[in-house]
């Protein structure tokens, strides 16, 4: 048997190349014979959220160029690194956290964006990264049920003070979890960064046994409105619509976090190109601000700011009137320290 020093025979290796030259071939052809897809899958985080990208976004997009969205249920990071690990990319476009994606770019999970594609123009600052665009601005605020009868804290110092009684609920991630538990620790808005870990999983362990974790927006909401916890930290989007609705919770800007919700790629994705049109499309302004009429999140093009009232634009963490009551996450902290703080955050869940 003819074996080459790689143990490959050169029968092998000749298949090999001719694969590989086949593939390098088709590579190289024009777009002649490549359709267009028909439709592309979006991953979401559904309910309020989900209904407002189908009504601003997917049903827009596919009106325009004739490919149907089909919305797919929020990929975490670990399913979504199983995913383009196994080489089965079936999602085209995910909506996330920038917080959440860091640590997945660093693994080269992500595709990067193109910006010859995706306009940047009228984006605020931050929101065009290079593994991820920002597509809106949620605010994640001090929120509690009315009806408590222990009352509500008035910061996040209160929040995380023991001796404040009342049952929390938060959300079982660690970014976001890990700001305002510094913010409990007393760092201050403007010197958030880089973030006391060690100070923020103290004020963590003080609270530890009042603790009820959320894993979904529409969840923590749940938990405040029933009753089953007082106070927690929760994103605007989800507890402004109860509370338009007459149910008991209120919520505060007053030091709360902007966080970015992202349009970012799996690596390996099949329909790259339709999908970056897709991202462009949702920059739109006009979009944004029909997304944001439905739901309180706030645009990420500054142009969509002029379509919005006064009325709308005072629910939006992000607009003029806000930003100086918050601060945004800081995606390039956790692009660089995401991976271990998230390890030592999940070892802390399970083994506290």
């Amino acid at each position: 048997m003819n074996t080459t020093k790689n143990g490959l025979s050169r029968r092998s290796v000749l298949k090999l190349g001719a694969g590989t030259a086949a593939a390098a071939s088709f590579l190289a052809m024009p777009a002649i014979g490549r359709a267009a897809p028909t439709s592309l899958s979006v991953a979401n985080g559904g309910g309020a959220l989900g209904d407002a990208f189908k009504a601003a976004c997917f049903n827009t997009f596919e009106k325009k160029n004739g490919i149907k969205i089909i919305s797919a249920p929020y990929m975490e990071g670990a399913r979504l690194k199983a995913m383009v690990e196994a080489g089965a990319v079936d999602i085209d476009v995910t909506d996330t956290d920038s917080s959440e994606a860091a640590p997945l770019a660093v693994a080269g999970l992500l595709d990067e964006i193109d910006y010859s594609v995706v306009p940047k123009e009228g984006l605020i600052a931050g929101a065009a990264s290079k593994y991820w665009t920002s597509c809106y601005i949620a605010g994640c605020v001090l929120s509690w049920n009315t009806d408590s009868k222990d009352g509500r804290p008035k910061n996040w110092q209160e929040f995380f003070d023991p001796k404040i009684k009342g049952r929390r609920t938060l959300w079982k991630n660690a970014a976001q979890t890990m700001e305002v538990a510094a913010l409990g620790a007393g760092q201050t808005l403007d010197k958030l960064y880089p973030l006391d870990i060690d100070r923020a999983f103290a004020m963590l362990d003080g609270i530890r046994s009042s603790i009820t974790w959320w894993t979904s927006g529409a969840q923590s909401a749940q938990l405040l409105a029933n009753g089953d916890a007082d106070f927690g930290m929760c994103w605007n989007g989800r507890v402004d619509p109860v509370k338009q609705q007459g149910g008991p919770i209120d919520y505060t800007f007053d030091y709360s976090l902007h966080t970015p919700g992202i349009w970012s790629l799996p690596k390996g994705g099949r329909n790259r190109d339709t999908a970056m049109k897709f991202i462009a499309h949702c920059m739109d302004p006009e979009v944004q601000a029909a997304f944001s009429k439905l739901i309180p999140y706030g645009p990420t093009n500054d142009k969509a700011f002029d379509i919005l009232s006064p009325e709308e634009r005072a629910r939006m963490p992000s607009s003029p009137e806000n930003r100086k009551l918050s601060v945004a996450i800081d995606g390039d902290y956790w692009l660089e320290n995401g991976t271990k703080i998230y390890d030592r955050f999940n070892t802390w869940v399970v083994t506290k």
